[in-house]
């Protein structure tokens, strides 16, 4: 094989989180998973599938042998059942000490250089700019938007570009903590349930944002109906969250040590999302697809890193340790252009 002349290979190390704070964040998820499950297990609620709304499942392998994990008949999704409730979950976010190491792994990176926030960047920017083309100020909201460190960077980004009048940017957290903790200024932030947040404020915002947040909730049907309601007619919501069938996840199952969660990762991850899914899931809401795709840069370093510590040591997955740093940039780009890594990127429309 050649060298690839259009990609670098990344390295998620130097890029995203060391090996020491990957072992480090998730060893304490699985004790707080543990946890969680011992003081609200027998709480837990059967649901109907969050994706389709189907009712037909076939048993997966269970989470860390604690948390049940099916597949819908009807849509092909792996989904959390019976899932943690309201109380569970309000638990989890604020009070496990995971939730305090990731937010402090995601303060360090404002303001610095980094391929998650200026790829975020870069891609919300675009959007705001095709929307500005329409009108002469939006409303910008991110819900789930922990302390506030992309809106920090985006109001920087916009300043820059004398554009912050023009822009009114807003966030959405239900952990407390991460508001009252806040790293921006002159940002107002809430400290709310999306759905309580859509129920209770009367703007309409012409571009919604979340980041790795639908794979989390005890609803997500819920939670784009409350989205679609705020949104303007001529809006957009654009979101990412992990592909279940991308490269890495693939490679290392949700039971596998993983540097990063899994799409099925409870009491955190309550579904898995997909390029297959995803259609499904927005035509179901009433949106319309404006864009779907996959720019992961971390897959394939994860997996060379990391399927040495899987179970499943007889996996195709392990010939990826054979190929030098120039073949894996080829495959990197690979599974950007198939719209395989594990990492999704969507829009969406009013219908």
């Amino acid at each position: 094989m050649t060298k690839s002349n259009n990609h670098k290979y990344v390295d998620f190390i130097k890029a995203n989180r060391s090996e020491e704070q990957a072992e480090m964040i998730y060893s304490q998820r699985i004790k707080d998973a543990q946890e969680v499950h011992r003081k609200f297990s027998s709480s837990f609620e059967h649901r109907s599938c969050p994706i389709c709304g189907g009712s037909k499942v076939d048993k997966q392998e269970d989470f860390i042998d604690l948390y049940s994990i099916v597949k819908c008949r009807t849509c092909n999704s792996d989904y959390v059942n019976p899932v943690p409730g309201a109380e569970a979950l309000d638990f989890y976010y604020n009070n496990c000490f995971s939730n305090v190491q990731f937010e402090k792994l995601s303060r360090s990176r404002t303001g610095a250089s980094s391929i998650i926030l200026s790829d975020r960047l870069l891609e919300v920017s675009r959007i705001i700019q095709s929307l500005l083309y329409k009108k002469d100020c939006i409303n910008v909201v991110e819900i789930g938007c922990s302390s506030g460190a992309f809106l920090n960077d985006l109001h920087q980004y916009l300043i820059k570009h004398e554009l912050e009048k023009r822009v009114i940017l807003s966030g959405v957290d239900i952990d407390e903590s991460a508001i009252s903790n806040s790293v921006t200024e002159g940002i107002e932030l809430h400290a709310s349930s999306a759905q309580d947040f859509a129920k209770n404020f009367p703007n309409k915002f012409d571009l919604i944002l979340n980041f790795e947040l639908i794979e989390h909730l005890h609803d997500p049907y819920e939670f784009m109906i409350s989205m679609k309601n705020i949104l303007s007619n001529d809006g957009l919501f654009h979101f990412h969250t992990p592909n279940a069938k991308g490269f890495d996840n693939m490679g290392l199952g949700y039971n596998d040590f993983r540097p990063l969660a899994h799409g099925i990762f409870p009491p955190m991850h309550l579904q898995a999302f997909t390029t297959e899914n995803i259609v499904h899931f927005a035509i179901r809401c009433d949106f319309d697809v404006v864009r779907i795709d996959t720019p992961g840069n971390f897959d394939v370093d994860i997996v060379k890193r990391f399927i040495s510590r899987s179970e499943d040591n007889k996996s195709n997955f392990h010939y990826i340790s054979s190929f030098d740093e120039n073949q894996l940039a080829i495959i990197q780009s690979w599974l950007r252009d198939l719209n395989c890594s594990s990492h999704l990127v969507v829009t969406l429309s009013q219908h």
